[in-house]
């Protein structure tokens, strides 16, 4: 996370604002998986962030809770080719349930933000993740911000 004065902070690629509609904070499915494959959010790929998405699109047009086990049926990490490879999630045996976002999405490591966590203790809780999900405070009834830092996101 950087040298011990820089504030708690994390990397995200502008693609998941711009063309991916991912939010801040995240919701808890995506921290609970963050989480679980032990990443922080740009070591997962974007076709990979695009399913999680719409996994939470589904659960909610559906009315059902959002399972990180039923996502888990539906989906396994592949591990990219060190040093640098991405994370990224594929259909397991038993299939996915989407398509991929984009056949061959490039060129989006040029562009990316650096998160900065303000007024929140990384370490609450008794632990810390490179994602800093259990360090975002809830929304508090406040709206979700979107790459403009409107409050769009649902």
């Amino acid at each position: 996370m950087g040298s011990s004065t820089d504030p708690p902070h994390f990397y995200v690629y502008q693609c998941f604002f711009r063309d991916l509609g991912v939010c801040l904070p995240f919701t808890q499915f995506e921290c609970d998986l963050l989480n679980f494959i032990n990443s922080a959010p740009c070591q997962l790929h974007p076709n990979s962030w695009r399913f999680l998405q719409t996994f939470q699109v589904l659960c909610s047009v559906l009315g059902i809770g959002v399972s990180l086990p039923v996502f888990l049926h539906f989906y396994q990490l592949k591990i990219g080719v060190p040093p640098y490879g991405f994370l990224s999630l594929s259909g397991s045996k038993d299939g996915g349930l989407f398509s991929l976002y984009s056949q061959s999405y490039k060129n989006f490591k040029q562009e990316f933000f650096w998160v900065v966590l303000v007024d929140v203790d990384p370490l609450e809780g008794g632990r810390s993740t490179s994602a800093g999900c259990r360090s975002f405070p809830s929304t508090g009834g406040k709206p979700r911000l979107d790459f403009t830092g409107k409050g769009n996101c649902k």
